[in-house]
């Protein structure tokens, strides 16, 4: 099967072990969710899982300073939502990552939805993507951009809630990038990647992904020379308490 090329990203589409599998050139991601061994992460279940396709996330910068990552308190809104044994309800921008206080919000401060379409765009065959994302029971999604102070990295956060615990751990689980794995210490499932760049007028990417209850995270840092693990691992660490505790 010849891959098809598209806006930049090679899409291929197998559907005899039925993955469908995203490269994004300029990022140096791949992007792939069906059964592939050697991926799992050892805390994740072992369900089997339908197969859907990704978009690109982006990129990251490890630069800045895990202090400077460090989440300020949540400021008062109007945005609210509630978490009970692992289901999340009402507004799932509540359950996003609060930035730093002296941080650039892109767009909304409180966030913005993330819809199926929106996942389904960078998909070759995007109504596969969606029909796919129906079967996990997608329910909704939210995600917030924004520069760290003096625009050391750029973060984005992204949550998908799924119809229960169960279909959120299995997308998890399927889902998995190219890269160079980094090690992880939260004690919960989760991935991470160094995405190298595939161009010189881009930086490398540090990206995770992990879920709490009936939520998937995908979290990316963006910008910089140096990749740092350990940033990506305190943002990791403070949106899976958000999710598990509302605070």
């Amino acid at each position: 099967m010849e891959p098809v090329r598209r806006r930049g990203a090679v899409i291929a589409v197998s559907a005899g072990i039925g993955m469908l599998a995203l490269v994004g050139v300029t990022a140096g991601v791949v992007v792939a969710l069906g059964s592939s061994p050697g991926h799992a992460d050892e805390a994740a279940p072992s369900s089997p899982a339908p197969t859907v396709s990704v978009p690109g996330s982006p990129s990251a910068d490890p630069s800045a300073s895990s202090a400077s990552a460090t989440p300020a308190p949540a400021a008062t809104s109007t945005v609210k939502g509630q978490v009970s044994q692992g289901t999340h309800t009402g507004d799932l921008r509540f359950f996003l990552l609060t930035p730093p206080k002296d941080a650039e919000v892109y767009g909304d401060e409180a966030g913005s939805p993330l819809s199926a379409a929106d996942l389904a765009s960078g998909a070759e065959d995007e109504a596969a993507m969606k029909s796919a994302l129906d079967r996990y029971g997608f329910k909704s999604g939210a995600y917030r951009t924004y520069l760290t102070a003096g625009g050391g990295a750029e973060v984005t956060v992204k949550l998908s809630r799924f119809a229960d615990a169960a279909s959120a751990a299995t997308y998890y689980e399927a889902h998995y990038y190219e890269g160079d794995k980094l090690p992880l210490t939260g004690g919960y499932p989760a991935r991470a990647y160094h995405l190298k760049s595939g161009s010189e007028e881009s930086t490398d990417s540090l990206l995770a992904i992990s879920y709490q209850g009936d939520v998937h995270i995908t979290i990316t840092v963006t910008g910089g020379k140096a990749a740092d693990p350990k940033l990506l691992q305190n943002l990791l660490d403070a949106e899976y308490q958000r999710l598990k505790t509302g605070r």
